[in-house]
């Protein structure tokens, strides 16, 4: 993998910087939520077929990550905590960069880039299974 920057051609966008902005709806959606603004319910995967969706225990586990407890928040939901760990330094090196005039490029190798495909496809798998196992 090769990491490096190059100078910024005017018009470019930071794009880790705007997939990072979502994240700072997080502590807002946990206040809506523990005041009982609204209430995210039970999945409705669950409710039908008795197995967790792919994304499930992610709000409680946002609110544990948000409550400063981020084991337990990776034991509830490891893949959407691995996304924002991923998304939080993509975004801030985006930033970084983009401060600095600069455009971030990351270039990966052949086997680079198959296992990065390849783990698309098995962190998702292995996550699921890890939710029925852990019976989230």
């Amino acid at each position: 993998m090769r990491v490096y920057t190059t100078k910024r051609k005017p018009g470019t966008v930071p794009l880790g910087a705007l997939f990072m902005a979502p994240l700072f709806a997080l502590p807002l959606g946990a206040w809506i939520i523990e005041n009982r603004i609204t209430d995210p319910g039970v999945c409705g995967m669950k409710q039908a077929v008795d197995l967790p969706c792919l994304t499930c225990g992610s709000t409680r586990a946002t609110l544990q990550l948000l409550d400063g407890n981020v084991v337990s928040a990776f034991g509830l939901q490891p893949m959407m905590m691995g996304i924002y760990v991923f998304l939080g330094v993509w975004g801030l090196a985006s930033l970084g960069t983009f401060l600095r005039d600069r455009h971030l490029h990351v270039k990966l190798s052949t086997w680079e880039r198959r296992a990065f495909i390849t783990s698309l496809i098995a962190i998702p798998l292995l996550n699921w299974a890890y939710l029925i196992w852990a019976g989230v």
